[in-house]
């Protein structure tokens, strides 16, 4: 674990805020998203694809809370947010044998979203991912003309969505 996350976990627990799910909860939403653009691969995507996401509040700062840490976006007067997210990855390792760096992918997100009025029971909005090679990365053997899943670099894909706020009581 990096000293900044250790330090970041450290400091949260100090302040009695669990750093997974900050603000008041909204609720839990089941998106629908509708492919609206796939540059990356020839390959059938999802369509639709359907997914769930927790929303929480504080003051005008809405939380997009899936698996990691939150991903956090402003709120304005017509609830609306933008709210982007990056991760690198590594999708081949180097080959020092063949003189071949790594191939690390740099993956940008942005949602661009809409809620609705309050009590909020659906937001609308679009959902893109784009998908660039670090300026280090040698990636050519991960376009589909040389066997891998990408048509070309650097590509996006993007979803229109929906999302619906879901009953998540035990039922009996």
């Amino acid at each position: 674990m990096s000293r900044v996350l250790f330090l970041f976990l450290v400091c949260a627990a100090c302040t009695g805020k669990d750093p997974y799910n900050p603000g008041t909860p909204i609720g839990t939403f089941h998106v629908v998203g509708t492919l609206a653009k796939n540059e990356c691969s020839s390959a059938p995507l999802p369509n639709p694809w359907e997914f769930d996401v927790k929303l929480s509040r504080d003051g005008s700062t809405l939380y997009w809370i899936q698996g990691g840490l939150p991903v956090q976006g402003h709120l304005d007067a017509s609830s609306h947010t933008t709210m982007t997210s990056s991760d690198s990855r590594d999708l081949r390792a180097a080959d020092p044998g063949h003189k071949l760096p790594a191939c690390t992918v740099r993956r940008d997100d942005t949602l661009d979203a809409t809620l609705g009025p309050d009590p909020v029971t659906a937001f609308t909005g679009a959902l893109g991912y784009t998908f660039t090679p670090t300026d280090d990365s040698d990636c050519s053997d991960q376009l589909e003309s040389s066997g891998g899943g990408f048509s070309t670099f650097p590509c996006g894909v993007s979803y229109a969505i929906t999302g619906t706020k879901v009953d998540r009581r035990p039922q009996y």
